[in-house]
């Protein structure tokens, strides 16, 4: 019985190591368009609001992230008030998330303009654009995107 358990913990073991992959937190460098998605907003019985809310949605789901290799930063949304130029990314091994920020606060842990993760889910690419304390949890944003070739 004993030896039953150690094969099966063993091919457990194994198993988990040989599908491990080795991360690289640079294999964002490129330009990433979003081709699709969910952008969810809490419901709004205001219809004015939810027209807002449906144009913003549109846009988010055509527009694009540039990551350089000098960790320079863009959005590209046609919304000036969502639009992000001249920022810093960096990757947290901690959280597993991309942080963006202004280039002059890059040395700093705080003052984020947005927080990304970034999921694979068989040969599809995910940003998803998690929520703080303040905004409802109803909100939320998953984007799927495809790297451009440069």
């Amino acid at each position: 019985m004993r030896k039953s358990i150690f094969i099966i913990g063993f091919w457990c073991f194994y198993c988990a190591l040989s599908s491990a992959q080795v991360f690289d937190p640079n294999a964002v460098v490129g330009i990433w368009k979003v081709v699709g998605g969910e952008v969810n907003f809490p419901p709004t019985p205001d219809k004015s609001l939810e027209k807002q809310i449906a144009g913003l949605k549109e846009q988010f789901l055509h527009s694009d992230f540039v990551f350089q290799g000098d960790n320079n930063f863009s959005f590209n949304i046609k919304l000036d008030d969502f639009k992000v130029q001249k920022a810093h990314w960096k990757y947290n091994p901690n959280s597993y998330r991309y942080e963006i920020q202004l280039w002059e606060d890059k040395d700093k842990n705080n003052s984020f303009l947005m927080v990304l993760e970034v999921k694979k889910v068989g040969d599809k690419t995910y940003f998803l654009l998690p929520t703080d304390e303040e905004l409802p949890k109803e909100f939320s944003i998953k984007l799927e995107v495809v790297k451009m070739l440069e």
